[in-house]
């Protein structure tokens, strides 16, 4: 009587060994995919990664064009003023802030306006007011320069 169940203990021990082996197989293959995933997301991640940084230098390298031509852009506004019949009072600049006061008529500044609001996309009208003298207009107009 001991021998039958010895023989069927070991039938079932071995059954159980059969299906672990087959239960660790599919878990390793699972393993495999999984770092493969893994791996493959990771290559995605170094891609983006250097992408991105690319367009970060690409904008910095732009951003500090636009600084330089700050300059150039002062030089051009101050040319415009002539195109446009306004005569310039007053002029003060700083890093990021354009200061006119001028003088004209009024559809005179507004194409001037027109012209900085579609023109120089560097510099954003932060206020202007216009004062009315009996005789002429008086246009303060301050330019800031757009953080990127």
């Amino acid at each position: 009587m001991n021998k039958p169940l010895i023989i069927s203990l070991s039938f079932l021990v071995c059954f159980l060994l059969i299906i672990q082996i087959g239960n660790s197989r599919v878990l390793f293959d699972r393993q495999k995919t999984l770092k493969e995933n893994i791996e493959k997301q990771q290559q995605k991640n170094i891609l983006l990664k250097n992408k991105y940084s690319l367009n970060e230098t690409f904008s910095q390298a732009a951003s500090r064009e636009k600084i330089v031509n700050l300059k150039e852009i002062t030089t051009q506004i101050l040319a415009e003023l002539k195109l446009y019949h306004l005569i310039l009072i007053d002029f003060s600049s700083t890093k990021n802030e354009l200061n006119l006061n001028l003088t004209g008529d009024f559809n005179s500044f507004l194409k001037f306006l027109y012209y900085i609001e579609n023109e120089l996309k560097v510099l954003k009208i932060e206020e202007f007011k216009i004062k009315d003298n009996s005789k002429s207009l008086f246009f303060f107009l301050k330019l800031k320069k757009e953080l990127i």
